[in-house]
C-alpha cells in the first residue's frame, strides 16, 4: 500500500495521564520488537506513528507536580503523591527502569495531632479508649485495651476480622482471591455495600472513629465490598509510602521525553469530540477522530482512550463503542465505578509555626473540612535549599463532601475545557528566595513552577484554610500565607480524583471487559477507573499493560515481582 493511503495514525492515545503516557511509551518503545501487527504497520509507513492527544494545556493528567515561590527544594504534590512498596509495576518501573531517586514518606507519628469533637490529642491516643471523645460499645474498648498494637483508626480491620478471621493471611491478589469465595448470609461478598456490611459489626460511634482517623471518607462508603475491603488493606501496618526526588510528574517527564525521542508526537490542547468506525484503505477496520475545532476528520488503526468514566462519557454518545442502542452494555460498564472527588491544597508560610505544638513531620487528622495536614517541607533544611529560608509549607488533603466545602469557596465551577487554570489567585505578600543549585533537567524546574501558578488558590479559600488550621494546632497567631496552591479533582473532565467499585459487579470481570469493550472494533480502554488497583497509579499501569497484551506485547523484562 502506498504512503499516501495509509491511516494518519497507526494508533493514536486520547489522554495524557499516567496510563497514556505509559502506553504510548510502551507501543513506541517495545512494540516493534514483539509485535507482528505493530512490526507490519511500521514497514508499511517506514516508521511506527503514534500520537498521543491530550485536551489540556500539560501532560500528566491527574499527577501533578509543583514549586511555589520561595520554596525552590521542596516539591508539591496537588496531584498522585507517591507509590507503595507492595505495588509491582510502578516499583519496577522508577526503581528498576527508570532509576528516579525517591525517599520513604512519613506518615504516622505518635506525636502528631488529632482534632476530633472539638478536642485536640495525639495519634498515640488512638489505642486509649478514655481519651477518644466517641460512646464506643463494650466490645471496642475491650478491644482497645487489649492490645497497645491496636487503635482506633483499624477498627474497620477489626470489624473485617470479625467477618472473616483468616483474612490476616492474604495479601495482594491471594487476598482479592479469597474475598471473591466469600460469602455473607448466603450472597456473594461483591454483592454486598462495604458500609452495609460494617455496620453489622462496629457501633456507628466506632464506625466514625475509623473513617476519620484513616483520614479517607470514601474508604468507608458504600462501595463494592470486595474491593473496599481490598483497598483498606493497602494502608496496613507494614506497607512504605515512598515520594519521588523531584516529583512524581518526572514519572510522566521521562517516558514523555523517551516518547518523543524516538519519534512519537505529543498533541496538547486537543479535546476529541467524537469517535466511529470507518473503512481503511486496505478494506480493514479502523477509526475516525473528531476533535474540538478541527474540521479535518483524522483516522487510525487502532484509538486506545486512556481516560477515566468522567471524561469518556463527556464524548458524543455515538460510533460502535458509546451509542447507547448500539453498545447497551458499555454503558453498563461503565456506571460500575462511581469516581470520587478530591482536594489538595498546599499552603505556604514564612516559618513553620506548627512546630510549637511539637508536630514537624507526618500527619495529622481532624473531622473538620481539613481533614488531613502534611507538614510537607521547610526549605532550609532541603539538601539543595537556602539554609537561611525558613519558608515552610504544609499539604491539606480530603475527599467527598469535605471537598465539596472547599469548592463552595471559589469565584465559579470549572469546565471541562477549563480544568488547569483555576480562579483568582490570593493577593498574598510573596516572599521569594533565589533558587539553590541545580535545577535539575532543562525545562524541569520550569515546568513545576508553571504548574503551582496554574493552580493558585483563591483568597477566600486560602483565608478560611489558614483559620482551620489556626482551630485544629489551637494557636491563635500563626503568620498570614504567603502562597496556596489547589486542585479540586471532581472537576470535569476527571470527575474524580479515583474510582471505587458499586456493588454488584465483578470487578475483575468488567476489567477485562472494559480493555476493548466491543469486541473486533479497535478501541481500547485504560486508566485507573476500571483497575483492581484504584486510587493508584498502579492502576492505571495495570490496565495499560492490559491493552498491549491486545497487541501482542509482553510484560516487561524490568518487572519484578519479588
Amino acid at each position: 500500500m502506498s504512503k499516501d493511503r495509509l491511516p494518519d495514525y497507526d494508533i493514536a492515545i486520547i489522554g495524557g495521564g499516567a496510563s497514556g503516557v505509559y502506553t504510548a511509551w510502551r507501543l513506541l518503545l517495545d512494540g516493534p520488537g514483539h509485535s507482528p501487527q505493530l512490526k507490519k504497520w511500521q514497514k508499511q509507513r517506514g516508521s511506527l506513528k503514534i500520537a498521543l492527544f491530550e485536551g489540556s494545556n500539560r501532560i500528566g493528567g491527574r499527577i501533578l507536580s509543583a514549586k511555589a515561590p520561595g520554596l525552590p527544594g521542596i516539591v508539591c504534590e496537588i496531584g498522585g503523591m507517591r507509590y507503595v512498596s507492595s505495588q509491582q509495576i510502578v516499583r519496577s518501573l522508577v526503581e528498576n527502569k527508570l532509576q528516579l531517586k525517591r525517599h520513604e514518606q512519613v506518615v504516622a507519628d505518635p506525636e502528631n495531632l488529632l482534632y476530633l469533637r472539638g478536642k485536640k490529642m495525639r495519634v498515640k491516643d488512638l489505642s486509649d479508649p478514655d481519651k477518644l471523645p466517641y460512646n464506643l460499645a463494650p466490645d471496642e474498648i475491650a478491644w482497645l485495651k487489649a492490645s497497645n498494637q491496636n487503635a482506633a483508626d483499624n477498627f474497620i480491620g477489626f470489624a473485617v476480622e470479625k467477618l472473616f478471621p483468616d483474612i490476616t493471611k492474604y495479601s495482594g491478589p491471594a487476598l482479592r482471591a479469597f474475598l471473591n469465595k466469600q460469602k455473607v448470609d448466603g450472597v456473594a461478598l461483591y454483592k454486598h455495600g462495604f458500609w452495609n456490611l460494617i455496620a453489622t459489626q462496629l457501633s456507628h460511634e466506632a464506625y466514625r472513629l475509623a473513617v476519620t482517623t484513616v483520614g479517607y471518607d470514601c474508604l468507608g462508603f458504600n462501595t463494592n465490598a470486595v474491593d473496599a475491603i481490598c483497598e483498606y488493606f493497602d494502608f496496613t501496618p507494614g506497607v512504605k509510602y515512598y515520594l519521588l526526588d523531584e516529583g512524581y510528574d518526572a514519572v510522566i517527564w521521562t517516558m514523555q521525553q523517551a516518547f518523543e525521542a524516538a519519534g512519537g508526537t505529543v498533541v496538547t490542547e486537543k479535546w476529541l469530540e467524537s469517535f466511529d468506525r470507518v473503512t481503511l484503505a486496505d478494506r480493514s477496520k479502523g477509526v475516525s477522530l473528531q476533535f474540538r475545532n478541527d474540521r479535518k476528520t483524522h483516522t487510525a488503526r487502532a484509538v486506545v482512550l486512556a481516560m477515566p468514566r468522567r471524561s469518556i462519557e463527556l464524548l458524543a454518545q455515538k460510533g460502535p463503542v458509546l451509542d447507547p442502542v448500539a453498545a447497551p452494555h458499555v454503558q453498563t460498564l461503565l456506571e460500575s465505578v462511581t469516581p470520587i472527588p478530591l482536594y489538595k491544597m498546599f499552603i505556604a508560610y514564612d516559618q513553620p509555626w506548627w512546630k510549637k505544638e511539637g508536630v514537624s513531620q507526618g500527619r495529622s487528622l481532624t473531622d473538620i473540612p481539613i481533614r488531613q495536614c502534611y507538614y510537607w517541607g521547610e526549605e532550609g533544611k532541603q539538601s539543595n535549599g537556602a539554609g537561611s529560608n525558613t519558608n515552610a509549607i504544609i499539604m491539606v488533603y480530603n475527599d467527598a463532601q469535605s471537598s465539596s466545602f472547599w469548592g463552595g469557596l471559589r469565584s465559579r465551577p470549572l469546565g471541562p475545557y477549563d480544568v488547569v487554570e483555576n480562579d483568582a489567585a490570593p493577593k498574598f505578600k510573596r516572599k521569594r528566595m533565589p533558587s539553590a543549585g541545580k535545577t535539575g533537567k532543562s525545562g524541569w524546574h520550569k515546568r513545576l513552577e508553571e504548574n503551582w501558578k496554574h493552580c493558585e488558590a483563591p483568597k477566600a479559600m486560602v483565608k478560611e484554610m489558614h483559620r482551620e488550621l489556626q482551630i485544629m494546632h489551637e494557636i491563635n497567631d500563626a503568620p498570614e500565607p504567603l502562597e496556596a496552591a489547589y486542585m479540586d479533582w471532581g472537576d470535569d473532565p476527571y470527575g474524580g480524583a479515583v474510582h471505587f467499585w458499586n456493588s454488584g459487579y465483578r470487578s475483575t470481570e468488567v476489567l477485562e471487559k472494559m480493555i476493548q469493550p466491543v469486541p473486533g472494533f479497535p478501541c481500547f480502554i485504560c486508566g485507573e477507573a476500571f483497575s483492581t488497583n484504584q486510587t493508584w497509579v498502579e492502576g492505571a499501569l495495570q490496565t495499560a499493560e492490559l491493552v498491549l497484551r491486545k497487541f501482542d506485547i509482553p510484560e516487561p523484562e524490568w518487572l519484578t515481582k519479588a
